[in-house]
């Protein structure tokens, strides 16, 4: 567990709480896939190397360090693969800890190291043949499956709304708990053009800057329910998540009353479907499509993600509907 995680539990306990993991696909030169047998689960099945973000990691940081201290391995993200944050993939840990997984898997290419388990974490490290896998639970099998399969974009878990109480559905109910310290909640940043290619933007009350809309998930809900949810409260325009474009973390945000909260989360493109633009009065103050040349002072926190979306290749802008 990672020392934020740890902190985390220190003041909240075994409750119900989204974090955010990656998890690495790592083949050896004759295809074969390497695997770990954790020690919280023993023998109970065998997992892929990967872990928890720490705040202020992006994605292929945490990546990095995560399989370099599980198995000795430097190894460097290639694909996206997919994301996985159903309540499907929900886990209690032996110590009793309760977690919605929200997982970005990544096809890793092994650039150097020596193979060796971690001693706390890791009992064996083993490397097993595509069509001869070990035991493994859910998540793990899925991963592998839509990787296996090379899907020509990643994967994503269909928009689920939350089914479940917990006492935590959100970062801003565990601030009684935490106060201003640091929080890594997973969120999402939606990509939605109209049908001449515009870019819908909010203009933010706090900053009176744009950005891409978008929020934190809420604990039982899907990411791509996420951005449809999002989307519709600060727009008032109802998508549909198409594609995964990408990921994305590490940056810092403070807030005005000092909370403090790292941004880890899926770039999603998004299909309009319906509704009609009204900002939300509380955190949209305004709502607009803006072409690729007439972008407006974008917040530091949208600005690589909109250009991103803006110039992003493998992605077509779909037709809207009424």
């Amino acid at each position: 567990m990672t020392g934020y995680a740890q902190r985390l539990r220190r003041q909240v306990g075994p409750a119900l709480l989204p974090l955010a993991y990656v998890t690495a696909i790592v083949r050896d030169p004759a295809g074969r896939i390497l695997f770990q047998r954790r020690a919280d689960f023993g023998a109970a099945w065998w997992g892929l190397p990967g872990g928890l973000f720490e705040p202020g990691e992006t994605p292929a940081e945490c990546l990095r360090r995560e399989v370099l201290e599980e198995t000795g391995l430097r190894v460097e993200p290639r694909r996206l693969t997919g994301l996985y944050s159903s309540l499907r993939y929900r886990v209690t840990y032996p110590n009793g800890d309760q977690v919605q997984q929200v997982t970005f898997c990544y096809e890793c290419d092994w650039i150097g190291g020596q193979l060796r388990p971690q001693a706390e974490e890791v009992q064996a490290l083993e490397l097993f043949a595509p069509e001869a896998l070990p035991p493994r639970p859910l998540w793990y099998a899925d991963m592998l499956a839509h990787a296996l399969a090379a899907r020509p974009t990643p994967y994503f878990d269909p928009s689920e709304p939350a089914t479940v109480e917990a006492p935590y559905p959100s970062p801003q109910s565990l601030r009684a708990v935490v106060g201003a310290a640091p929080l890594l909640w997973p969120g999402v940043a939606a990509v939605v053009l109209d049908d001449a290619g515009r870019l819908l933007l909010q203009r933010r009350a706090e900053n009176g800057l744009w950005g891409l809309p978008g929020g934190v998930m809420e604990t039982g809900e899907s990411l791509a329910h996420t951005a449809q949810r999002e989307t519709l409260e600060e727009t008032g325009l109802e998508v549909e998540p198409e594609q995964l474009l990408d990921s994305y973390g590490g940056q810092e945000v403070v807030y005005a009353n000092g909370d403090r909260s790292f941004l880890v989360g899926a770039l999603f493109a998004c299909r309009l479907i319906g509704g009609q633009p009204r900002p939300d009065g509380h955190e949209t103050a305004e709502v607009g499509f803006f072409a690729r040349d007439r972008l407006p002072p974008l917040d530091p926190r949208f600005a690589r993600l909109a250009s991103q979306a803006m110039a992003e290749p493998g992605y077509n802008p779909p037709t809207s509907q009424p």
